[in-house]
């Protein structure tokens, strides 16, 4: 075999397991700073928002009409459990606050 596929022979691969090293580093640290904050203290708060849309996720409805009116609802205090299985989810206790 020749020297210079030889090389590429060696090369490539390296170069492979180098960018797959590279890519899980970089998602891994992007992942890492993306996480919610976690203050258990009585300065916590949620955005009702984010909870009650959030909730869509793994709910489902027949219209759009119907998500709307569910959400709107659940901003109203009309749905307490949705707020519930949020701070449940984020292991975020009884201290986080609206």
């Amino acid at each position: 075999m020749p020297t210079k596929v030889k090389l590429i022979l060696i090369i490539v691969p390296v170069v492979v397991v180098a960018a797959a090293f590279l890519l899980t580093f970089i998602l891994s640290s992007s992942g890492a700073m993306s996480q919610p904050s976690t203050d258990t203290g009585s300065n916590a708060k949620l955005n009702i928002n984010v909870v009650c849309e959030g909730a869509l996720a793994y709910m489902t409805f027949p219209s759009s009409v119907e998500a709307d009116a569910f959400v709107q609802d659940c901003k109203d205090g009309k749905h307490p459990e949705v707020i519930e299985k949020y701070k449940a989810d984020m292991n975020l206790g009884d201290g986080a606050a609206i």
